[in-house]
């Protein structure tokens, strides 16, 4: 039953960050290199990540064709192997896209499909409606996320929608928010039912929004450097506040260098550290700073005692 398999989602996930995925492309084109999968994926399970995102933000699936997307889906699934649950990204601009992508991914069987608000046009809250109502009706043996990043996609998914969609749909496991004001995120928490999963996204503020109720973590940087991210869920989830914080710090210090070209900063560190996933799509700023080498030097002067078992410097 779909309520069984968001019951065992939400206990896989709890307490964890899913790393948003990068995708590896081959370089100066809108292709993925399949190859690029397998290795990514197993750096990051092999750090301790709950699960991985695949063709959010920050691993470019606005930025693919519909083929593309479902040959990084089949190979993402493929990499993980039953490791970890995959959540894979169909959300679309047209709702006929999204529907193939979900009726794609659930011949893979993932642990879930996401689905991003489209974006551009301001919506209503109906007209969202409609439009998660025919992705769960294309897939409905498969949980599913609502996507929220409305600081991207114009229109955003508010307490009243995501509690309106619960009711609705069977299918729904829960959201994932990247809105950087807590107080919403908050609102949004209370308004999970409490058998849901609620997933956060804002870096700078992932401390704040576990101890407010969050199940976990999606996070774009963490595709780069999980070292901190699993540091910070599990001392969360143990209660170890103090340790948790350091996490925090030291994860703030690492955004900031990422200022100005984050999807490009995130590549580079990949390749610097010898996980090959090539440049990020022509649209975006590419960078050849050394960037690794200074977050390995922020990591390695976090003072929290767990850093030599938990980093691989």
């Amino acid at each position: 039953m779909i309520s069984e398999r968001i019951a065992e989602l939400k206990q896989q996930l709890a307490g964890g960050v899913s790393p948003a995925m990068a995708t590896p492309l081959v370089p100066e084109t809108y292709t993925v290199n399949p190859a690029g999968v397998l290795p990514l994926a197993d750096f990051l399970i092999d750090a301790g990540v709950k699960g991985l995102f695949v063709g959010g933000t920050t691993g470019e699936g606005t930025q693919l064709d519909a083929d593309q997307r479902q040959a990084l889906h089949e190979a993402a699934v493929a990499a993980a192997a039953g490791r970890v649950p995959v959540l894979l990204h169909v959300g679309a601009q047209r709702t006929d896209v999204a529907v193939a992508l979900a009726r794609h991914a659930a011949t893979l069987q993932p642990a879930a499909i996401v689905a991003m608000t489209p974006t551009f046009y301001t919506l209503s809250d109906d007209a969202l409606a409609r439009y998660y109502h025919t992705i769960a009706e294309a897939a409905p043996d498969i949980p599913l996320f609502l996507y929220d990043i409305p600081q991207f996609a114009v229109n955003g998914i508010g307490p009243a929608l995501l509690a309106r969609l619960a009711r609705e749909l069977p299918s729904l496991a829960g959201m994932k928010t990247s809105r950087v004001d807590i107080q919403f995120v908050r609102q949004l928490i209370d308004a999970m039912p409490r058998d849901r999963i609620l997933l956060a996204g804002n870096e700078s503020a992932a401390l704040g929004s576990l101890a407010l109720g969050a199940d976990g973590l999606i996070s774009g940087l963490s595709t780069a450097i999980p070292e901190p991210f699993v540091a910070l869920t599990r001392a969360a989830a143990a209660g170890r506040l103090a340790e948790a914080r350091d996490w925090q710090r030291c994860i703030n210090q690492l955004l900031a260098l990422l200022a100005g070209a984050r999807l490009g900063g995130i590549k580079a560190i990949l390749n610097q550290r010898d996980i090959e996933v090539g440049p990020p799509t022509p649209l975006l700023d590419a960078t050849d700073a050394l960037l690794w080498p200074q977050a390995a030097d922020i990591l390695g002067k976090n003072k929290n005692p767990q850093i030599s078992q938990i980093t691989q410097i």
